[in-house]
């Protein structure tokens, strides 16, 4: 089914701005507890908690919960990734290889610790300027104020939400989101010679809409196929002069990573995207 919509293009242009010129989480790189550099880039597709830990404040135990919710959660494409800070109260004054041991021996943390951090002391690590200014995250300006302040970001790296000290891991709140059906972009390679851009997701996962670039009444052919390649159905196979919104069922596919595969006018394009209910 096709659907028309007159202001398609604007549409297209505001959907191009928000993939290649906003500034998402995965455009940075931090520095892992046992001293890896590494682009945070490798979460895409993944649900992310990000706190701010302290292995002396009153919240420390915090870290038990943050466990129990990873381990839980961790095969719904959910990840956490800890920062430990000095800069509330001095409750993290050790080194990083001192904070893995405490974390190790007294709750057996295994998601992601980084390397400590400065946040609103010294020089903010560039990470945490983005969480708190919505000049750069594009959504809203918030001041991490103590220990074990969380922030949610979605599998395309966007700011989703801000949780004070007192939110416990485990809050409904935090689950949901977790659990709230999602199809996303694997890869977000698009420009103006794009012939399609996965647009959007209904509230229960049971159709996706794709955003496709007719370039001059091109005949096109989107499939849609299995991530080992066996084609699962048809997408569109036709004409689009100009741009249009194409709507296709997904509510048969069981959770996965599927690929869709557009050729036409000259270029042949490739999107991967997953479904997580």
């Amino acid at each position: 089914m096709i659907k028309i919509f007159t202001l398609v293009i604007l549409c297209f242009s505001i959907l191009k701005f928000s993939v290649q010129g906003q500034i998402t989480f995965h455009d940075y790189s931090a520095n892992t507890i046992t001293g890896d550099s590494v682009s945070l880039s490798q979460f895409k597709g993944k649900k992310l908690l990000v706190v701010n830990t302290a292995s002396y404040c009153g919240y420390t135990p915090q870290f038990q919960q943050l466990e129990s919710l990873y381990n839980q959660y961790k095969t719904h494409n959910f990840e956490i990734i800890g920062f430990p800070c000095n800069d509330f109260g001095g409750q993290d004054p050790y080194d990083d290889s001192t904070i893995y041991d405490f974390c190790q021996k007294n709750y057996g943390v295994t998601f992601q610790m980084m390397s400590k951090v400065s946040i609103v002391k010294g020089d903010t690590v560039a990470v945490y300027k983005w969480l708190q200014n919505a000049k750069l995250n594009g959504v809203k300006t918030v001041h991490v104020n103590w220990n074990f302040n969380k922030f949610l970001i979605d599998e395309n790296g966007h700011w989703v939400k801000y949780f004070s000290s007192t939110t416990l891991p485990t809050d409904t709140a935090i689950i949901n989101w977790i659990l709230k059906p999602t199809s996303i972009s694997l890869n977000e390679n698009l420009s103006g010679n794009n012939l399609i851009a996965l647009k959007s997701v209904n509230s229960n996962a049971s159709s996706i809409e794709l955003l496709v670039n007719g370039q001059s009444a091109s005949a096109i052919f989107i499939g849609l196929y299995a991530i080992e390649g066996r084609i699962i159905g048809t997408i569109y196979n036709g004409k689009i002069n100009g741009s249009e919104i194409i709507s296709y069922p997904v509510s048969s596919l069981p959770n996965g990573i599927y690929i869709i595969k557009a050729e036409g006018a000259g270029t042949n394009q490739t999107i991967k995207f997953a479904i997580q209910r």
